[in-house]
């Protein structure tokens, strides 16, 4: 591999994935390049003398005629190999190409190709690390790159072709001590794609290029240049516009001008100059929410008091701070200043990736996360994690390079100006607008200054995800892990590498090893007897009387106190022995940094085994310290205290869980540090009623202003409500003839048509199964199945299914809120089910025994409200634009059988017309629908 080496860009299609079973060749593609540029081009057809499965047909439309007048391979197969003689060879995946073609070329008496190889993959996923996606398609259609047949190898060579240009490029252009960096960590990378980055690397040295003037760097890494905002709002506004035909001149030609939202302006603005009374506000969909509480702050926030606001999830605070305040700044002609607020862990930590980049990583998945992070950092100007996009952050180098609460910036520090935390905490100070989330809110409410104005909005989920963030679980499994890692790298026979060695001049760093490796021995025993304890008091006696099952959940009510008594002393020192193996570490650290100049890089990898470990340690450590207190307090409400069993005759597995019941300490909270605030969502109320919403946020007794704001949509002529006639009744179904039915009914709906749908559940393991159920069908030929927990997170797989055409994503709690997909990213919604909570949890049997306690029947005043709010929540995701169509199937037959199924159908608006019909007559009445409303 050199500067003019050639590289053959290679696509194959076949009739299977291996070889070995039979499967052939049906189509070669190969476009050579060099210099960046397409030199020469080959593509044929290949007669594969078998039938063709019909999932191929489908999948490249290529058909058994067309085939059966192409060439057999072995009539191909020395040009072939004439063609890519001296080339290095590249594919999208490349680990499946080339090892078919080889196998193929041995069948037919050819001598198999000796090769190097790159795969576009991998070079896709370092240098487009913002990627949602990275198949060839979706690449294709974020780069803009055409691609007229997707799976036939012409046109996937040639799409190939141009983004293995495109990255080269990318790869040339950027910095040299990136480069130099990416090259270190490249060794573990798809055959000799690696290799690539090495040669790439040294060009660059070669021929030095100018540092662009964005970038800078620092200590070896090239970083983006950034400022933070000196000062609040600069361009200081005139007076509030009262009028309708100021607005419209506001507006115009940005936006279009909307009554209603105009009115909840005129509300919120007039509310917050004369009484500051809190605020509980619907906004239907389509209304313009945001803007509408937005516009009226902005003349009312100062240099003195900030507003934040609150939304559900991370996403929607983004897109909040991304769109949202730009679009206002952008109406009124000034310069707002916006922060996120987050916890540290969404954050990198530059001086710890510093550290991490040095060290020589053997796994392929941390090598390439470094160095995805290396590229990202010439882009990114927040440090926030969330910009990669990633599946999951479970990995431990995040873990390891990402900031962790209660970090200390030192000026010393090498990276001190640039930590992108720091920065955010000096943009948040100046900021006029601060936007978190409801967990984040929840958990920090004494952290915002000054009395801020307050915005809660997607408020209907503010309870839930407030109850979920207060709630905390001690899990002595995990604990004992990281004891017995941390041990393991202090003193093991069975460790090639301890610290030990790297200290035999430090008698200091000596004495607070063996102190720490004899504390944690402590812990454990401590908190092995705890766990007995627990177990033998409060669990048997439920072993006992309980089924034999796996799980096992048990409320710690009766004998609490007198236990917590005896047991005292002990859960004291258990919080003692914490707090001093932290302070060891912390000085073992010290005496590592000291002497900084000494160590190799696989000392370095060493040390941060045991700062990883550390960190886990104190997170173990603020969970206990919230359970003890919660403990001291002997249950009260609004806390529950409770344990669970993975499996009920293995005590080892046993933890114990806090659980908030109710959020009146948040609340609490919120009143003392915030103005009154507003409480805004599309889906508040029940029939035109608060009282549920506020119950749930213990606002039963709060003078409020309340005010609902209808829709603007023309139900009646975007949307239609299908209600399955011929659905089987839950009860009397079994799981497997369920899923099957659910398989066979979204197969029907979704098979013959392109239109983007998400189909809602209410459990996740019905999802796992539905979704297996049908990749068994063809219908994944031509339309792309995502679902939640099979195929990624829940952010990774709403981006891929956005680029996605004709997808179907299958999605569960998360999905029925709190998700934008207007136009034609979404068309078609199927509840499998109304979505009522699971009765058998034990903090739904709490809830449900608190209001019978209170002569309240549980499934009226709780269950039913849920349920029927979130059937609200769950439509709102289908009619998001004045422009959207879109069809509800309900498949539940519980909505035409029962009396409260009745009832909850009403809770929708009132314009949507309801069709009830055998699934046979729903599937041509949607096409009838969607053809005659273009």
């Amino acid at each position: 591999m050199n500067e003019d080496t050639i590289y053959a860009v290679v696509d194959l299609e076949t009739t299977g994935t291996s070889v070995k079973s039979g499967d052939r060749i049906i189509q070669f593609g190969c476009v050579l390049v060099q210099h960046h540029k397409i030199i020469n081009r080959l593509a044929t057809d290949v007669n594969p003398e078998q039938p063709l499965p019909k999932v191929i047909t489908s999948l490249t439309h290529l058909t058994e005629t067309r085939l059966h007048q192409a060439p057999l391979f072995e009539d191909v197969a020395p040009t072939i190999v004439n063609l890519l003689r001296g080339c290095v060879f590249v594919a999208h995946n490349i680990n499946f190409d080339y090892p078919f073609l080889n196998a193929e070329l041995v069948r037919v008496g050819q001598e198999p190709l000796e090769l190097e190889g790159v795969d576009t993959v991998d070079l896709a996923q370092i240098l487009l690390p913002t990627s949602t996606s990275f198949k060839l398609t979706d690449l294709a259609r974020y780069l803009n790159l055409t691609h007229d047949n997707p799976h036939q190898a012409d046109s996937d060579a040639l799409v190939t072709a141009k983004l293995f240009i495109t990255l080269s490029k990318r790869l040339q252009q950027l910095p040299f001590v990136t480069q130099q960096r990416l090259a270190k960590c490249s060794t573990s990378l798809t055959r000799e794609t690696g290799r690539f980055f090495a040669l790439s690397a040294q060009q660059a040295e070669q021929h030095p290029q100018a540092l662009p003037d964005y970038l800078f760097i620092k200590a070896g890494l090239a970083l983006r240049k950034t400022t933070v905002p000196l000062t609040h709002l600069t361009n200081q506004l005139g007076s509030y516009p009262e009028t309708e035909q100021l607005k419209k001149q506001l507006f115009k030609p940005l936006l279009k001008w909307r009554k209603t939202q105009s009115n909840m302006m005129d509300l919120i603005y007039t509310n917050y100059t004369q009484k500051g009374q809190g605020m509980l506000l619907e906004a239907a969909t389509g209304l313009g929410k945001s803007l509408g509480y937005l516009l009226p702050f902005a003349y009312l926030i100062s240099s003195q008091k900030q507003l934040v606001v609150s939304t559900a999830t991370t996403i929607l605070q983004d897109q909040f701070a991304d769109q949202t305040v730009p679009l206002l700044n952008q109406l009124l002609k000034t310069d707002l200043q916006v922060a996120t607020v987050k916890s540290a862990r969404h954050y990198l930590d530059l001086n710890k990736f510093s550290q991490v980049i040095i060290v020589d990583e053997k796994v392929k998945q941390i090598q390439l996360l470094k160095m995805k992070l290396l590229v990202w950092l010439t882009m990114t100007q927040t440090g926030d994690l969330e910009e990669l996009h990633l599946t999951t952050y479970q990995s431990p180098l995040f873990g390891t390079v990402s900031h962790q609460n209660g970090d200390q910036f030192a000026p010393g520090i090498t990276f001190y100006e640039e930590d992108f935390l720091r920065r955010q905490q000096e943009r948040q100070k100046v900021a006029d607008v601060l936007v978190t989330n409801h967990a984040y809110l929840s958990q920090h409410a004494t952290d915002f200054k000054n009395q801020p104005y307050l915005v809660i909005d997607e408020a209907q989920n503010f309870a839930g995800a407030a109850m979920q963030a207060g709630s905390r679980q001690f899990i002595f499994a995990a604990v004992y892990q990281t004891i017995k890692n941390l041990r393991k790298l202090l003193n093991s026979k069975h460790e090639k590498k301890t610290l030990p060695p790297l200290f035999q001049e430090d008698a200091v760093a000596l004495y607070n090893i063996t102190s720490l490796d004899f504390g944690l021995g402590e812990l454990e025993g401590l908190l092995t007897q705890l766990q007995e304890s627990l177990y033998q008091n409060f669990v048997l006696k439920h072993v006992k009387k309980t089924a034999r099952i796996g799980y096992l959940e048990v409320p710690l009510t009766a004998g609490l106190q007198s236990w917590y008594q005896d047991w005292q002393r002990q859960l004291t020192k258990i919080d003692q022995l914490l707090t001093d193996n932290l302070f060891l570490t912390s000085k073992i650290i010290q005496s590592f940094n000291r002497q900084s100049e000494r160590w190799l890089p696989r000392d370095y990898a060493l040390l941060l085994r045991f700062s990883n470990e550390a960190n886990h340690l104190t997170t173990a450590q603020q969970t206990w310290q919230q359970m003890l207190a919660s403990l001291e307090l002997v249950q009260p409400e609004p806390n529950l205290i409770w344990l669970s069993l993975r499996d009920y005759s293995d005590s080892r597995s046993l933890s114990i869980h806090v659980s908030l019941l109710d959020v009146s300490p948040v609340m609490t909270a919120l009143a003392a540090n915030f103005e009154s605030p507003v409480y805004t969502g599309a889906t508040l109320s029940i029939k035109r009623d608060f009282s549920f919403f506020k119950q749930q946020l213990g606002l039963s007794r709060t003078e409020l202003i309340e005010k609902r704001f209808a829709s603007p949509f023309r139900y009646k002529r975007q949307a239609r409500l299908y209600l399955t006639t011929d659905s089987p009744a839950i009860k009397n179904s079994t799981h497997v003839d369920y899923v099957t039915y659910l398989a066979s009914a979204i197969y029907r709906l979704t098979k013959d048509n392109r239109r983007q749908t998400l189909v809602l559940f209410n459990s996740l393991q019905m999802i796992n199964d539905v979704y297996h159920a049908l990749l068994a069908s063809d219908l994944g030929n031509d339309h792309e199945l995502f679902a939640q927990g099979v195929t990624g997170s829940r952010e990774r797989i709403t981006k891929r299914f956005q680029l996605s055409q004709g997808g179907i994503l299958l999605g569960a709690s998360s999905f029925w809120t709190g998700i934008d997909l207007p136009n034609e990213a979404l068309e078609q919604l199927i509840m499998t089910r109304l979505p009522f909570d699971s009765p058998d949890g034990l903090l739904a049997k709490v809830r449900y025994h608190q209001l019978e306690a209170q002569n309240l029947n549980p499934f009226i005043n709780d269950v039913l409200p849920k349920a029927t709010l979130r059937l609200r929540q769950g439509f709102g995701r289908l009619i998001r634009t004045n422009t959207d169509r879109g069809v509800l199937v309900i498949l539940d037959n519980r909505v035409l059988t029962t009396t409260y199924g009745k009832k909850m159908l009403k809770a929708l608006p009132t314009g949507l017309p309801q069709i009830k019909a055998d699934l046979a007559e729903v599937v041509p009445a949607i096409d009838a629908f969607f053809k005659n409303n273009p």
